[in-house]
């Protein structure tokens, strides 16, 4: 996450512009293909302009899902966790790679106040079966900034 950021809108449309003609230098000018660079540049410089929405504790799992600290594998996890009550969409099944992945996880089940819910991925595949096996242990090396430690557990969970 970060702070609002000013993108020029104009330099950012020129710079798609120049990769579009180094990429394809033969290209004759489109209107269209302009008009949906401008529209690319401005999406870009809205999301940079915006302020983040974080996650806070007490929300509810709908605004999390629309918060600015989720991944493929924290919204699997919520979405497992809720039972699918939510009917919120997710990729399919995920579960962390990483110290940031789990991070995002760790902070979704602080703030939705699903501590005593993490039992419910033992059953979902066999990474987060290991993962919710050993929850406390991987919480504490997160907290101390054990990320060696946390990593070495979540690189080898394809080969357990």
């Amino acid at each position: 996450m970060h702070d609002p950021i000013s993108i020029d809108q104009m330099s950012l449309v020129n710079a798609i512009n120049q990769e579009l003609s180094r990429q394809c230098p033969d290209m004759p000018f489109c209107p269209s293909i302009f008009n949906t660079a401008i529209k690319a540049a401005n999406l870009v410089v809205e999301e940079c302009a915006r302020e983040p929405v974080k996650v806070r504790e007490g929300m509810s799992i709908s605004e999390w899902f629309e918060c600015d600290d989720t991944g493929t594998s924290s919204k699997y996890m919520a979405y497992v966790i809720d039972g699918g009550t939510t009917r919120l969409p997710i990729q399919g099944y995920s579960y962390p790679h990483d110290a940031d992945d789990f991070g995002r996880c760790l902070r979704m089940v602080r703030a939705l106040g699903f501590e005593k819910k993490v039992f419910l991925m033992l059953t979902t595949g066999h990474e987060w079966r290991e993962i919710a096996s050993h929850w406390d242990e991987l919480v504490a090396h997160y907290d101390n900034e054990n990320w060696e430690e946390l990593y070495s557990f979540l690189s080898g969970l394809s080969n357990r």
